[in-house]
């Protein structure tokens, strides 16, 4: 009968490394070269003014309709010739349509059809909130 040798227990016990190592490794890669990427900004030494310019709320065209799907411009019930003239007049302010789902396709495209006549197709289209029917804008911070 043999026996086992302690010398031969001990060498087939052994762990191999270095597949670990070589995992260790390539996290260390990974994160030295992440975090040579981040950028953490320069030193500018930026022009003062004497004078001081504050921002000018935007305003805007505001349209919609109410709940009997009437035209509604700038809290106003008015016409879509009304409306036309509104635009033609404010060249400079942008139309914002406020709109649920109830409102029928067809009133949204008469305006997006004059936003696309004066404003070369931009337009503001804001989804009023199920809860709400108002039509006014919310104040803005």
């Amino acid at each position: 009968m043999t026996f086992l040798d302690d010398e031969d227990n001990d060498s087939s016990l052994s762990i191999d490394l270095t597949p670990m190592i070589d995992v260790i490794f390539m996290l260390i890669v990974f994160f030295v070269l992440t975090t040579s990427f981040i950028s953490t900004g320069f030193e500018a030494d930026l022009p003062s003014s004497e004078q001081t310019s504050s921002i000018k709320k935007q305003e805007y065209l505001v349209a919609g309709f109410n709940e009997n799907g009437e035209l509604v411009v700038n809290g106003e019930k008015a016409t879509l010739e009304e409306l036309e003239q509104a635009v033609k007049t404010n060249p400079e302010l942008p139309i914002n349509l406020y709109t649920d789902k109830n409102t029928p396709f067809e009133k949204i495209l008469q305006i997006t059809d004059l936003a696309g006549k004066y404003r070369n197709g931009h337009i503001i289209i804001t989804s009023i909130p199920q809860t709400s029917r108002s039509i006014v804008p919310p104040d803005e911070p």
